[in-house]
């Protein structure tokens, strides 16, 4: 059959389980390392070992099976249980090189990895975990008064803020055409908060950071939808968030990673909250007011600041402020 990634994303998003029984019953080997890989291997074997109402662990009939049979042979619970060790199992696809099944199932993950990491696969226009809400209108932007009523509570000058708004968005607005908090997925954030495990299956999500930089030009949230499929928060945490790109793995200001993300959606109002929360909680506000900005961009973007001259920008955009 011809894997139809929408109808799978249906299922999923419907929990409709007899449905993505019917479509994997009539796939390939291929095709199920696809399908795997398209929704990611722990929702895909949540939903089937739901739909068996089977446990996760190994029973005997999966262990005693001939694993190089066809897997569209297999006995229905035996099925799940392949699937987990194909994807989640380290030793399945590492140390068992002479099981036929590991073999087939590792080549097919780097044919699906040389893939991915030339051009997106896969096309995700919506949220289908229902983690994020679709905004209708574009919010307000911050206005003078904002950013003065911030450099009163923190004690530091207005240039210095709009400096940093500048560099992160352009100085423009915190939202996308779609109303959307501006974001940018970090693949080697993601790649950390996941323990490496999509390394191999999605390497447009989960690499290392010299390599993450050639994903900056794909649609950001196409990455952040097809990321939470795969881990919900790890996704939100490893990207960051509005006019003053403040990571969710930071979170400043609000309980967890979601309602973070949740509130980015609201306002500029929040994205500026945010900054200052965080800059207060990193102790990065003493920099910002000595005009130390090599200090400043370090707490701020990383160690490595300076692969982008992030000093020197905010230093620029300072001036052209007009601060002295």
């Amino acid at each position: 059959m011809t894997l139809s990634v929408d109808a799978l994303f249906l299922a999923v998003e419907s929990n409709n389980y007899s449905l993505l029984w019917k479509l994997m019953q009539a796939m390939s080997q291929a095709e199920l390392v696809s399908a795997g890989t398209a929704m990611g291997p722990d929702r895909l074997r949540e939903l089937l070992f739901r739909f068996v109402r089977q446990s996760s662990a190994p029973s005997p009939a999966a262990r005693a099976v001939n694993q190089s049979m066809p897997i569209s042979t297999l006995p229905q619970t035996v099925i799940p249980e392949l699937l987990a060790q194909a994807f989640n199992d380290r030793s399945f696809l590492g140390a068992s090189k002479d099981n036929e099944l590991a073999s087939t199932v590792r080549k097919q993950l780097w044919a699906v990895h040389a893939q991915r990491a030339a051009t997106p696969q896969i096309r995700i226009f919506r949220d289908i975990t229902h983690t994020l809400a679709q905004p209708a209108f574009c919010p307000a932007p911050l206005t003078d008064s904002d950013f003065a009523a911030a450099s009163t509570r923190q004690g530091v000058s207005v240039p210095a803020i709009k400096a940093v708004a500048q560099v992160e968005s352009g100085g423009r607005s915190g939202f996308d055409d779609q109303y959307r908090a501006k974001i940018l997925f970090e693949a080697h954030h993601f790649r950390k908060y996941t323990n490496r495990m999509f390394d191999l299956s999605h390497p447009h999500l989960s690499c290392e950071r010299g390599e993450a930089k050639k994903y900056y030009a794909w649609d950001q949230y196409n990455r952040l939808f097809e990321a939470m499929i795969l881990h919900p928060v790890a996704a939100i945490k490893a990207c960051s968030w509005g006019k003053f790109q403040v990571l969710g793995s930071n979170h400043n200001g609000w309980p967890d990673p979601v309602s973070f993300a949740r509130a980015m959606q609201i306002s500029e109002s929040n994205h500026l909250k945010s900054f200052e929360a965080y800059c207060v909680d990193n102790g990065l506000i003493v920099h910002l007011k000595n005009k130390d900005w090599a200090k400043f961009a370090r707490g701020y973007n990383g160690a490595r600041y300076a692969d982008f001259a992030y000093d020197k920008k905010i230093e620029t955009a300072y001036k052209k402020f007009g601060g002295t």
